[in-house]
């Protein structure tokens, strides 16, 4: 049996639908995708367990860091230089 379930609203029985909407608080648009999920619980990792982990999520958060800070810094000071020519054209250098 699967874990994970997608389903478009319009291909889910009325029932079904009723339900889900209801738990959401708001009607379904027919070209919307369910996901329905089940799973079990676990503990959290303790002691050097979680140190651990802390510590390969940190490494992952720096290697994502260093790939996109370096190109959007240098789009950014793009954009703000140029937005500053339109805005202040005698600024030029």
């Amino acid at each position: 049996m699967p874990n994970v379930l997608i389903y478009k609203a319009r291909a889910l029985k009325p029932q079904t639908r009723a339900a889900v909407e209801a738990e959401l608080g708001r009607s379904l648009k027919d070209d919307e995708d369910v996901s329905i999920m089940a799973f079990e619980t676990h503990d959290a990792p303790a002691g050097e367990a979680r140190l651990r982990a802390g510590q390969k999520l940190e490494a992952g958060f720096r290697r994502i860091d260093k790939k996109t800070t370096t190109g959007l810094n240098d789009t950014a000071e793009a954009a703000f230089q140029q937005a500053l020519k339109k805005v202040r054209p005698e600024s030029e250098s």
